[in-house]
Formats: C-alpha cells, sequence, structure tokens
C-alpha cells in the first residue's frame, strides 16, 4: 500500500475510534460550569461579626450539600462592602459584570441595599437578600422579579412589637432611638405608628451617629420628664457600648428597654455581659427554639463552629437553601431569570428552615413567625429565650401606616 493510502486509513481508523469513544456507554461528559453565588456582605466595619455569621451560615448549606447542585459545582465570591452604599455598588458591579455571577446573597446593611437596588433590578440574575430590613425593598414600588428577602422587614418586626408592648405592659410614654442611618429609623418609626395606633405615645426621639463611643450627651437627652420606657434598634458593637452605658448611666430600673433583637444579638451578648439581663426584644429566630428541624440545624451548626447558631446564621443557611434548592429543580439551568424566579416560589414551599415552613408574599419577601424573647441566664451564658409567639406575619399586615 503507497504511502498516502496508508497514511489516508490511519486517518480514517483514528476519526472511527474517537467517535467510538465519545459514544460508547460511560463515557465522561464534558464539565459543566459552576453555578457562581457573591457574597456581598460588611467583612469589615462595625458589623464584621454579624457578617461573618451569614457566611458561616452560607458555608454550612454548601457544604452539607457537598458544594454541588443539580449536577454542576457551586463556587462562592465574596465581596466585602465596607457598610458603604458607594463600595457595595462598586463591588456588586464586581460580582456581576466581571465574574458573571448567577447570584448574589446580601448585602447586611439596608442604606447598601437601597444603593445597590436599581442596579440588580436590571441584571439577569437573582438576588436573595439575607439582612438588609428596609420596609421600601419589598414594597409594591421597588419589588422585582429577580429580587428575593429572607430576612424580615422593619414593619414586620417592630410594627408587631409595639402592639405585644402596649397590651403586655403598663408602659404608655416612650422614646425610640436609634443610630442615625436607614434601617435604625424605619425600626423605631414602625414601632412608632404602632404604638400610638394602640393609644400610646412616643415623646422623644433620639438618633445617634452610626459609630457614636460616648452615649453620655444622647442618655441625657432619653432621659426625659413622662418617658417610662425606651426602644432601641443599634447593631453590633454600637449595641455594646449602648446597652453597656445605658445600665451604666443608672437609667435600666427606671426606664424599661426595648428593641428589635439586634440590640441584645446572640454573637453581642457575651460582650454585652450582664447589662442584657432583661432586656425584651422582637426576633424571627432563637437556637433556643424547640423544634426537630432547628435542632438538627443547632447540632450542625455547633459542630462546625463551636457556637450555637444566631438569627444571621439562620438568614444565611436559608439563604443558601433558596439557592441550593432551586438550582437543583432545574437541574443546573439557572441562566433563564424569569424561570428561575418562578421556580423559587414553588420550591420554597418544600423548604423548612430551622425557623419554620418557608413562604414569600407575591413581592417576594418572606412570611415569618415573630417571636418576643428575653435575656436569661442559662447553664451560666446569655441567651435570648422564647417568651411569646406573635405568630406569622406577613408585611402587607403592617405596612399600612405609611403605604396611605
Amino acid at each position: 500500500m503507497s504511502d498516502p493510502k496508508r497514511k489516508g486509513l490511519l486517518i480514517f481508523l483514528g476519526l472511527l475510534m474517537s467517535s467510538l469513544f465519545l459514544t460508547a456507554p460511560g463515557a465522561p461528559a464534558a464539565e459543566k460550569a459552576p453555578i457562581k453565588v457573591g457574597v456581598l456582605l460588611p467583612y469589615t466595619g462595625v458589623n464584621a461579626l454579624a457578617a461573618k455569621l451569614v457566611n458561616e451560615g452560607i458555608e454550612l448549606y454548601f457544604d452539607e450539600i457537598g458544594r454541588k447542585a443539580g449536577g454542576r459545582a457551586i463556587q462562592l465570591i465574596k465581596e466585602d462592602t465596607e457598610l458603604t452604599p458607594t463600595v457595595g455598588l462598586t463591588k456588586v458591579r464586581r460580582l456581576v459584570e466581571e465574574h458573571k455571577v448567577n447570584f448574589v446573597i446580601g448585602p447586611l446593611s439596608s442604606a447598601v441595599g437601597l444603593a445597590i437596588h436599581d442596579y440588580i433590578r436590571k441584571q439577569k440574575m437573582i438576588q436573595v437578600n439575607p439582612v438588609a430590613t428596609t420596609r421600601e425593598l419589598t414594597s409594591p414600588e421597588k419589588a422585582s422579579e429577580n429580587i428575593f428577602r429572607v430576612c424580615e422587614t422593619s414593619d414586620q418586626s417592630n410594627y408587631s412589637m409595639a402592639k405585644w408592648v402596649f397590651k403586655n405592659t403598663p408602659h404608655r410614654n416612650g422614646v425610640i432611638s436609634s443610630a442615625d442611618w436607614a434601617a435604625g429609623h424605619h425600626s423605631v418609626e414602625a414601632f412608632k405608628a404602632s404604638f400610638e395606633e394602640a393609644g400610646g405615645k412616643v415623646i422623644r426621639e433620639v438618633f445617634p451617629k452610626l459609630g457614636t463611643m460616648d452615649y453620655a450627651p444622647f442618655l441625657s437627652t432619653i432621659d426625659v420628664k413622662g418617658a417610662d420606657f425606651v426602644y432601641t434598634f443599634f447593631t453590633g458593637t454600637d449595641a455594646v457600648r449602648f446597652v453597656q452605658q445605658y445600665q451604666e448611666f443608672g437609667l435600666k430600673k427606671r426606664l424599661p428597654l426595648f428593641g428589635h433583637n439586634v440590640t441584645t444579638d446572640d454573637p453581642y451578648l457575651a460582650s454585652i455581659g450582664e447589662a442584657a439581663l432583661g432586656i425584651p426584644t422582637v426576633g424571627h429566630y432563637s437556637f433556643t427554639l424547640d423544634t426537630p428541624r432547628n435542632r438538627v440545624f443547632v447540632k450542625a451548626y455547633s459542630g462546625k463552629y463551636g457556637e450555637p447558631p444566631s438569627r444571621y446564621s439562620e438568614f444565611g443557611y436559608t439563604a443558601a437553601n433558596v439557592v441550593g434548592a432551586v438550582s437543583e429543580a432545574l437541574k443546573g439551568e439557572v441562566e433563564d431569570v424569569p424561570r428561575v424566579a418562578q421556580e423559587i416560589m414553588k420550591v420554597a414551599l418544600k423548604i423548612e428552615t430551622p425557623q419554620g415552613p418557608l413562604a414569600f408574599d407575591k413581592y417576594h419577601q418572606r412570611i415569618l413567625h415573630m417571636y418576643v424573647l428575653k435575656v436569661e441566664k442559662r447553664d451560666g451564658k446569655l441567651v435570648n429565650a422564647v417568651v411569646a409567639d406573635l405568630g406569622k406575619v406577613a408585611q402587607e399586615e403592617v405596612w399600612k401606616w405609611w403605604r396611605k
């Protein structure tokens, strides 16, 4: 056989063998690209610990499913917002435009949430908001097909708490105080609206700047004649300083302190110390909730991180659960955003979170059980124990005060 014929025959046989190999049963298929999940949190700044706990909840869930869903690997890409709106916008643009993420879990700050909201609405990706509570983000005006929120709104918690305070305590004249930022204003405003609607009165409002070190001037202002309690929304290390100084100033005995659960957050209780004892707050979660699903969650989380989960941990875990469940349901085909959004509404009904069954309203806002929690000492440690169940609260039930 001549060389040209022999060469042609060899090429033909090579192509034939390649074809047989590629079509043979059990031949490995090309590996699919990973599902990219951007995690947008303030890893530095006054809420860095809260961000760490959200991140731990996210990591725990994805570890539990082997970092894979719908036949595709899960790749986490993290960006630090530094708790700054302009930085948050820059970082989310990087996640979307450079990294081409399919999902974003974040942010933590309401101010950052508002800053990135209009940008995200225009992108072909899904945002799952784990912590930013400001009421506007899931209002009819701002609700979007590609945005979901797994934390409560500032109304669901604070508006509900005001009714409980009026009904279950003798207090009728209050002072409201929070750091001077969006989440704080919206939270205490919701409390005020509900409390005055019930028949009480807010006689003073005090708003120190975020990151205040010395609250003495503000505590003097809070100590106003006629007041019989104070309602607050301070977060992170601000909450530590405020609660400690509130007791040191001698106000706690004569002006009982109430607030949103961020005021006595589990991760900061050890730092606050005895000053937190007895403070009632409103929140969606406590690791002391005695349900089968929560017991499993607490065991897994404590085993991995050496401490019980917090509200932030539950938010991060649930946000990741949404991403994992919809990716699995769609067999990894998560590029069609309208289809993914529709599927999230379906799979949510099958998800049992540590807090209870997951459900979203038509604006993609989570419907949650709200609880009154009270700081107690158990086995030598401070905990937020459940003392009252406020029931399931949907945002539409508690936003009428500002949607007039």
